[in-house]
């Protein structure tokens, strides 16, 4: 059930966790990360490799890595806990209500089935649709992802479409039920610069037409200034600051996202 109280879509309050060492005593990885998503606006969570930001999008799906140990805090979707629920109901929200995009689109994507059928599982495994209507929706999603001769690429296999041409498919499938909140794990990490160009403007589009409520995970600010209303940058499992977009990049408060805005300056350059 949707709630109407202005209550944040997305919620972290306090979220720790980590991993137990060779002595059984657990290793913090989160610690305390807090923010809040607002429905209809474009999150970003920023930060270096081993920050925390892709295992944060890992807990707001569900599915964290075996080992994890939750140890305070919590992850709100539309005001529940989602580490509060079982299996069964994490599966009803997955897909449907909250989707993601991997950055690693050929690993996503099954090797021995169609992308095709891919597409279409997870559209019938939400909604009660006919193989038929499942196949013109996953048609018309692939069609409207720019990839083309979708028809033709429906009977395709994962290893017969470019890095590009797969991260589409990924996000064809991502979007397929229309879901609440779309999360993108470094969605153009591995891709040519000209695709990566592509990709961003698809996102940018798909946004302006649904006004989906979208959580970019990314380590690239350019991409940020581009595309996002509020962020978040993580350094070491924790929130060190928090602000719209714009105070972020042009008044930063915290000397690490400052070094985040020089060193993304410096690739600019080279």
């Amino acid at each position: 059930m949707t709630r109407t109280d202005g209550a944040p879509l997305l919620q972290a309050e306090n979220f720790s966790g980590g991993f137990a060492g060779a002595d059984g005593r657990i290793v913090p990885v989160l610690n305390g990360v807090s923010f809040t998503v607002e429905a209809g606006s474009f999150f970003a969570i920023v930060g270096e490799s081993g920050s925390g930001k892709s295992l944060t999008a890992l807990a707001a799906m569900g599915v964290l890595p075996p080992g994890f140990h939750h140890t305070g805090g919590a992850i709100r979707f539309d005001g529940t806990d989602l580490l509060s629920l079982d299996e069964a109901s994490l599966r009803k929200i997955r897909g449907s209500q909250i989707s993601i995009v991997f950055q690693d689109a050929r690993a996503a994507l099954n090797p021995v089935f169609t992308v095709g059928r891919q597409i279409m599982d997870v559209c019938r495994m939400h909604q009660k649709i006919s193989p038929k209507e499942a196949r013109e929706k996953a048609e018309h999603m692939l069609e409207m992802v720019r990839v083309p001769e979708p028809k033709r690429r429906m009977k395709q296999y994962p290893h017969e479409f470019s890095g590009g041409m797969a991260q589409r498919a990924l996000l064809a499938m991502a979007l397929i039920c229309q879901p609440r909140l779309l999360i993108l794990d470094e969605p153009t990490t591995g891709l040519d610069v000209t695709i990566q160009a592509d990709i961003i403007d698809l996102i940018i589009d798909i946004r302006a037409t649904s006004k989906m409520t979208t959580c970019l995970i990314t380590h690239d600010l350019g991409i940020v200034a581009e595309t996002c209303d509020r962020v978040a940058v993580m350094q070491n499992g924790t929130v060190c600051e928090l602000d719209s977009c714009e105070h972020i990049l042009t008044a930063p408060s915290h000397p690490y996202t400052r070094q985040l805005i020089a060193n993304s300056q410096l690739e600019e350059l080279s």
